[in-house]
């Protein structure tokens, strides 16, 4: 699985593009270098990760350290105001978990905390596919106004703090397969890794077996 299959199969599994893969992948100017979270905020991350992916027969979230990957990478792929929506879905998370629950997110069991990811993760796609039309209407409202790609992003730029947000679940189930997949854990262990592939084969029997990280 290379970069673009998975970048696509996160969109396609979310049903949002990547927050911040733009920046991740090419340039953009953003300010790079310091971790604007605590190793607290890190470890709770790792907390709700593990209820995305799990440890079983194979390593899981935690495993992979896929809260630390988390900060870093809205550190330094995230804009400012990206950012602050991710912080703010943090505290969204942990206000509805005591608020159904009656205690913090990190005491709830294993089964009380699948329960609720899960009915987050349902509201969250609902959300996806509201952010996703209105920024498709966005972006034929643009088109229609200009043929230069540059200013057709500068642009939809320009107004995407007015277009309707991602649910808080989104950008941390996404991060959590990002940094999950793209870690060593999850490319060796998970996935089948060959660091020096071999010859093709254009036709070869499939067994079931985890699909290739390379």
């Amino acid at each position: 699985m290379n970069r673009r299959e998975l970048l696509s199969m996160i969109a396609a599994f979310t049903g949002a593009a990547l927050v911040g893969s733009g920046r991740a992948f090419a340039y953009d100017p953003t300010t790079t270098g310091a971790n604007i979270f605590t190793p607290e905020d890190a470890a709770f991350l790792d907390e709700v990760a593990e209820v995305i992916i799990p440890k079983t027969d194979t390593p899981g979230a935690k495993d992979a350290q896929v809260g630390t990957f988390m900060t870093v990478y809205v550190s330094d792929c995230f804009t400012a105001d990206e950012q602050a929506d991710f912080r703010a879905g943090i505290e969204a998370l942990k206000s509805e978990a005591q608020a159904g629950y009656g205690k913090p997110f990190t005491d709830l069991t294993p089964e009380e905390r699948q329960e609720f990811l899960q009915a987050a993760s349902l509201v969250a796609a609902d959300q996806a596919k509201v952010v996703e039309a209105a920024l498709e209407k966005q972006k034929q409202d643009i088109a229609q106004q200009t043929n230069d790609a540059m200013a057709a992003d500068e642009a939809l730029a320009a107004i995407a703090k007015d277009l309707p947000k991602l649910h808080w679940f989104t950008p941390i189930q996404q991060l959590t397969l990002f940094g999950f997949f793209t870690s060593q854990i999850g490319a060796t262990e998970v996935l089948r890794y060959e660091a020096v592939p071999g010859e093709y084969i254009g036709d070869l029997d499939y067994k079931g077996e985890p699909a290739w990280a390379t």
